[in-house]
């Protein structure tokens, strides 16, 4: 959905990088220097600065928020209940017991999910299916259990993220099974939670926010002091002078076309990949825009 659109991410690289290079051609060879340090300088200060500051907001309020919201979540939640329902679901013709489900999970005997798989098949005397089959649907199931429960109250990208490690490294769900049964105090099921699975996405997100403050305040800067330190550019305009400053607009172009980029990863990060427009499929499918969007999402 939205992949259509692909081309308008180009569009929009090509266009900020040609209105950056007319007016800094415009403006002069003077301004253009001054606008070239300070362009560099915001990148650099925001890149350097944003990952500390993200960490330290993140430990400092995003956390505790965090496991604030799925602790109440678990708590109003039933997820013994949620994966007996998905595996009655899956078309095998078997009522699986809650209370046995959970004895399997708490039990300390052995491969959980190879008992979750003997007590199925026992149930009708009969194989409900190949095994290696069932194991993936299985750990589907935690995913599908997870990724509902986090994106109740948190975004939809995070909720898909925990998912995708939970596939990833199924066993690694197997302390949540068993933090998850005390009856009255589910905080260290939601630490775990948040510290496995939502740490990533959401200190992304914080990063984000301050690459995106940062580099928006200092090119704000940027312009004030181009404007008021050099009203009139003595400098004569010749082809040689337009040629750099047009080299300067496309180094300027490029700094936008890198902030426009950070927006769009925050507004994926903040919901989903499959949002209509804002999608991966169409920024893979761009030709430009794609190589600035995959800087962006591999820091």
């Amino acid at each position: 959905m939205g992949v259509q659109f692909w081309w308008f991410y180009d569009v929009i690289a090509v266009a900020a990088v040609l209105v950056c290079v007319f007016l800094t051609v415009k403006r002069g060879l003077m301004k253009a220097s001054i606008s070239l340090v300070g362009y560099v300088l915001a990148v650099v200060i925001a890149l350097s600065a944003s990952s500390s500051v993200a960490n330290s907001f993140y430990e400092g309020s995003v956390r505790t928020n965090n496991i604030k919201k799925l602790d109440y979540n678990i708590t109003n939640g039933d997820f013994y209940g949620d994966l007996a329902t998905y595996l009655n679901n899956l078309g095998y013709d078997v009522y699986v017991d809650q209370i046995k489900l959970e004895a399997i999970c708490n039990s300390e005997e052995g491969n959980v999910d190879e008992q979750i798989y003997t007590y199925l098949n026992n149930i009708n005397n009969r194989e409900v299916a190949p095994e290696g089959i069932f194991m993936e649907k299985l750990h589907e199931g935690y995913a599908t259990v997870i990724s509902d429960l986090i994106k109740r109250q948190l975004s939809e990208y995070s909720a898909e993220y925990a998912a995708e490690q939970i596939r990833n490294k199924p066993t690694a769900i197997y302390k949540y099974m068993k933090l998850v049964k005390d009856p009255d105090y589910k905080t260290p099921a939601a630490e775990l939670l948040v510290d496995t699975y939502l740490e990533k996405p959401y200190k992304t997100q914080v990063r984000l926010v301050c690459l995106i403050f940062l580099l928006v305040v200092f090119i704000v800067i940027t312009i004030f002091v181009e404007t008021i330190a050099n009203r009139r550019d003595h400098i004569e305009a010749s082809l040689v002078t337009n040629v750099i400053s047009g080299l300067i607009g496309i180094v300027k172009g490029i700094v936008v076309l890198f902030l426009i980029a950070v927006m769009v990863r925050l507004y994926v990060v903040l919901g989903s990949n499959k949002m209509l427009f804002f999608n991966h499929e169409a920024i893979d499918n761009s030709y430009i825009f794609k190589y600035v969007y995959s800087f962006v999402a591999d820091m």
